[in-house]
């Protein structure tokens, strides 16, 4: 339902990213937990933005509900470890390196 609405209209406000937005869905009760993905903005396949943030909501959603989460970050994960193509390599052609 967000996806590509909100993908799109996230990338215009940011100008110019080229990354896909990563998703995740999961279906489940009041209080399930969910993690979503995060990565660099221009590129998909950088590893030092490869993460993820958990979240809840104790009371949420409910039968009626629906919870969107949007997670953005300022940087690289920090002591980023895992190797790979670095921020610094990009090349911005296609949204992956």
């Amino acid at each position: 339902l967000w996806h590509n609405p909100g993908g799109y209209a996230m990338r215009e406000l940011l100008g110019n990213a080229k990354a896909i937005v990563p998703s995740t869905k999961k279906v489940g009760g009041p209080g399930t937990r969910i993690d979503i993905p995060i990565t660099h903005i221009n590129a998909s396949y950088v590893r030092s933005h490869f993460d993820a943030i958990e979240i809840g909501i104790a009371d949420a959603p409910r039968g009626d509900e629906m919870a969107v989460i949007l997670a953005m970050t300022t940087g690289a994960r920090v002591h980023a470890r895992v190797g790979g193509l670095a921020a610094a390599d990009i090349k911005g052609e296609d949204g992956l390196r």
